[in-house]
C-alpha cells in the first residue's frame, strides 16, 4: 500500500510541524499565565502605601485616627506610631518598629 511515498513525506513532515505548533502554543500558554499570576502578586503587595505610612509616622493622634480610618475604608488595619508602623490586609503582614 506504499505506493504514493510523496504523499506519506507531507504527512509526515505536516504532522511534526503541528507537533511543534502544539508545543510552542503550550508553551506561550503556559508563559501567559505565569505573566498573569506574578503581576497579580506585583499588585496585591501595597509596597507604596507601607511606604507612606512610614513616611507619615507622627505622634499627632488626629492624624493617625484619619489614616486608621481610610484605611479600614480599604479593607486595611493600619497603626502609625513614632516608633512603630503595623500594616495588615488579607494576603500582607508587615511591621517595622518596636513589634
Amino acid at each position: 500500500m506504499a505506493m504514493n511515498e510523496k504523499g506519506q513525506m507531507i504527512l509526515l513532515f505536516s504532522a511534526g510541524v503541528v507537533v511543534i505548533i502544539l508545543s510552542l502554543s503550550y508553551l506561550y500558554a503556559q508563559n501567559i499565565i505565569a505573566g498573569i499570576e506574578s503581576s497579580r502578586t506585583m499588585l496585591a503587595f501595597p509596597k507604596e502605601e507601607i511606604r507612606n505610612l512610614v513616611e507619615i509616622q507622627t505622634d499627632d493622634q488626629l492624624v493617625i485616627d484619619q489614616i486608621e480610618i481610610l484605611c479600614a475604608k480599604n479593607g486595611w488595619v493600619c497603626r502609625v506610631s513614632i516608633d512603630k508602623v503595623e500594616f495588615k490586609n488579607v494576603e500582607v503582614d508587615y511591621c517595622e518598629g518596636n513589634c
